[in-house]
């Protein structure tokens, strides 16, 4: 449809009347209005931000102006959580990016001040000019950082820092009673090379594109106390490696002695293997095993085991290595998840008696605990579809616990959902373990869901190996085990493929390891506390022969708990079960011995009654 001159007049002199009212809106309800935009450049194939600040301050009431006395102050914050020299590398690598120009882009002179490690840097820049009616004032920041980015391959994580939650959008001054407007808005930049968005938050955003870019704009209210996070890439390709040095138990028996007899001096360890998932077409396929292992089963939760016997009178090193296949959806497509009507779910639960299991009480899930009982209730009242019910047991959980870095570092105790909820020091294993009390106390299936998150840091120089996370998976006709990590922030909920993770092993009971050792020594499983898994991102260029990897399609499950294995276990692995190696041969030689001697003699008697018989025949 075209415009006729007229029509454009008209419509150009309304908008222009539009316009010139907000100013006069803004003119009467604030004094003045600061702007602090902050944009966000990346660049594909770049592990590099460029960050940009733009701070407008404008006086919008003709009675005042702003004098050139004073500065302002600009922070530039430190990565938290990362180490001293690390810190300070990133800190120059700032610096030596760093710009102050004005809006004509003239440099302005400005100092710095560079706080305690963790605490990030002071930009100090002089007012420049007078700020009056009519006549703005800007300041540009620019620097480069690698702190907001992460490229693993062809997946791209973008972040930006949250807003503090006491930020303010109006300020009043107590002398004058002059009103200052205040706005932190932030944009997001990349270009249309980059793979495709997976995920996004906060979801409240709106975006511009173009043939060569597409900007994501977030507004100053949204981001309070949320951070901004997009994730780019739906494939990603990741090599595991599981070390263990099973050490020297037995200091009795020498090692030629069990050369002979292995099962004399024998320790049996099971360690679990990574599983597959469907919600993230998570693949598994194995290169190497060292040593053999005697056995390798699923469990009915589709939980992968190894299990291998080793001599306990020497160390044997364990080495399992293979990569995992882990597939999202792109953000338009990403996979629906239905929302039931709860009577209707339930009902359709209460048919499968296989999903009893899921619903029951355990120590840490005190499903019928009258506390959790009745928080249960109240959080599912008035609540129709099943997805509200799980969105307020989120943000329940989210709001009711905090997070107790101190947890972190000590050796953490489980505490079991009642005693988080009623203010217990919690990690993800507390968020978990309160949420799945809830969801089974409502009537929900739900299970434990262990593996390793935060795929952005994973990396092949973590020596110390990666930090196991905990998180839960409810099931949902139609769809099978649903993911939910409460953990985070409650605004944004991180649910289904939204969840950054390899999953490792799912529990529907107060277990939540598969990892096992068994001997006659005095020796306890936490000997396996320190068996290292290292995960980090590869690409399929790094697989010398795909073809020699074994998928677990490829194997053979036996059946795990048979007779025959528990009689092997504990024969093996028990001081009465090696006794009776010893004892029960030399048992038997004795008895061959003794029956022996026994047919001996009565030969011998046999053959003197037949000799004295001849002798006495007349």
């Amino acid at each position: 449809m075209r415009l006729n001159t007229q029509n454009f007049f008209k419509i150009f002199l309304t908008f222009s009347f539009l316009l010139i009212s907000y100013k006069g809106i803004l003119a009467q309800s604030s004094d003045f209005v600061i702007q602090n935009n902050t944009t966000l450049t990346y660049t594909t194939g770049s592990n590099v931000i460029d960050f940009t600040t733009e701070y407008i301050r404008e006086v919008m009431n003709k009675k005042y102006l702003y004098s050139t006395q004073g500065e302002k102050i600009f922070h530039i914050p430190d990565l938290p959580q990362t180490k001293e020299y690390e810190v300070e590398i990133e800190r120059q690598f700032k610096l030596d990016s760093l710009t102050v120009t004005d809006e004509k882009g003239k440099a302005i002179l400005y100092t710095v001040e560079e706080l305690e490690l963790g605490d990030g840097i002071y930009v100090k820049v002089p007012n420049y000019k007078q700020t009056i009616y009519g006549s703005p004032y800007r300041i540009y920041v620019r620097y480069k950082t690698h702190d907001l980015v992460k490229m693993v391959n062809d997946w791209v994580l973008i972040q930006s820092h949250a807003l503090n939650k006491d930020t303010i959008f109006e300020q009043i001054d107590p002398t004058t009673g002059t009103k200052t407007a205040l706005s932190y808005n932030l944009k997001i930049v990349t270009d249309a090379t980059i793979p495709p968005l997976a995920k996004i938050y906060p979801s409240t955003y709106r975006t511009e594109e173009n043939d060569e870019k597409t900007i994501y704009y977030f507004d100053s209210k949204d981001r309070l106390g949320q951070s901004i996070y997009l994730e780019f890439g739906t494939q990603q390709l990741y090599r595991f490696e599981l070390k263990y040095t099973a050490p020297k138990t037995d200091e009795i028996v020498p090692e030629r002695y069990s050369d002979v007899i292995s099962a004399l001096s024998t320790n049996i360890y099971e360690l679990s293997l990574p599983r597959e998932l469907s919600e993230t077409n998570q693949k598994v396929k194995i290169e190497k095993i060292i040593p053999t292992p005697t056995r390798i089963t699923m469990d009915e939760e589709g939980n992968i085991n190894a299990k291998f016997e080793v001599p306990a009178n020497q160390s044997t090193d364990i080495y399992i290595s293979g990569y995992i296949w882990v597939e999202q959806n792109s953000l338009i497509n990403k996979r629906e998840i239905p929302n039931l009507e709860f009577t209707k779910y339930v009902e359709d639960i209460s048919k499968d008696s296989k999903l009893s299991k899921y619903t029951s009480a355990t120590k840490y899930w005190e499903v019928n605990d009258p506390f959790i009982v009745e928080e249960a209730r109240k959080l599912a009242t008035d609540k129709t579809y099943l997805m509200d019910i799980v969105r307020s047991d989120y943000k329940y959980v989210n709001e009711i616990l905090e997070y107790d870095q101190s947890k972190i570092a000590e050796n953490n105790q489980r505490i079991g959902a009642k005693a988080a909820l009623q203010g217990g020091g919690s990690v993800c294993m507390e968020y978990a373990d309160s949420m799945i009390a809830l969801l089974r106390a409502q009537g929900i299936p739900a299970r434990a869901a262990l593996g390793y998150a935060n795929l952005d840091v994973l990396s092949k120089t973590n020596e110390s190996g990666n930090v196991r996370h905990q998180w839960v998976q409810i099931w949902v006709p139609e769809y099978g085990w649903l993911s939910i990590d409460p953990t985070y922030e409650s605004d944004n909920m991180k649910i289904g493929q939204d969840i950054e993770g390899i999953l490792w092993e799912t529990f529907y009971d107060q277990e939540l390891s598969s990892v096992r050792m068994y001997s006659a020594d005095t020796v306890s499983s936490e000997e396996l506390s320190d068996y290292k898994i290292q995960i980090y991102a590869v690409t399929n260029e790094d697989i010398k022969d795909e073809n020699s990897l074994l998928s677990y399609s490829d194997i053979t499950f036996e059946a795990q708990n048979s007779t025959g294995d528990i009689v092997n276990t504990l024969i093996k692995t028990t001081t009465v079960g090696k006794a009776l190696i010893v004892v029960l041969p030399i048992s038997i030689v004795l008895v061959l011995l003794i029956a022996l001697a026994s047919l001996t003699t009565s030969l011998i008697r046999r053959a003197k009654y037949r000799k004295a018989s001849r002798t006495l025949q007349p």
